[in-house]
């Protein structure tokens, strides 16, 4: 007696979102031997991608903020913890057929460091307010003591690219497709 052959369709859709800065993924079974064996592999998906600990979507998230990281310090010292921190959780909605599920960052300045900048000029409205190391900065000592620098604007050098989501979503397309 032989097997007989069955016919499972599994589509699977991550986008890179750009405001906010994150993703949607969407993997749907439309077609499957039965509504039983549909709902079991959705089960599956499920656990894989959001519902186990470790799950790949976590992992993913995880893996922004480290490369965040190597980047404030390969580039400059910046600091991203407020960056980190604007992560807004992951939001998934399953139906008979399908799982939906989000992820971003709500960070306003998320996209310049994913993006990058090139040089460029920051104005103020009408004055920009800056803390600053006098040791680093003895010019702006001189200017305003052991104060905050007011200053109408600055030059601001631009900053490569992070690829810190983008560079994530390919693993997880990887991962995925393994």
């Amino acid at each position: 007696m032989s097997a007989a052959k069955t016919s499972v369709t599994i589509e699977f859709d991550l986008e890179f979102e750009t405001d906010p800065v994150g993703a949607t993924l969407d993997i749907a079974v439309p077609s499957a031997p039965s509504d039983e064996a549909r709902q079991a592999l959705l089960d599956n998906v499920e656990q894989t991608m959001v519902g186990a600990r470790d799950n790949l979507v976590f992992q993913s998230v995880q893996r922004v903020h480290g490369r965040l990281e190597r980047y404030a310090g390969r580039v400059g010292d910046y600091k991203v913890e407020s960056l980190i921190e604007s992560f807004a959780g992951v939001d998934y909605q399953r139906d008979r057929t399908s799982i939906h599920v989000e992820w971003s960052w709500a960070h306003e300045a998320f996209r310049f460091m994913e993006f990058g900048t090139s040089d460029h000029t920051v104005e103020g409205d009408p004055l920009l307010v800056f803390e600053f190391d006098a040791g680093e900065y003895p010019y702006l000592e001189d200017m305003f003591g052991d104060g905050p620098a007011f200053l109408p604007e600055v030059e601001v050098s631009g900053l490569p690219e992070a690829r810190a989501v983008r560079d994530s979503l390919n693993w997880l397309r990887r991962e995925v497709g393994q």
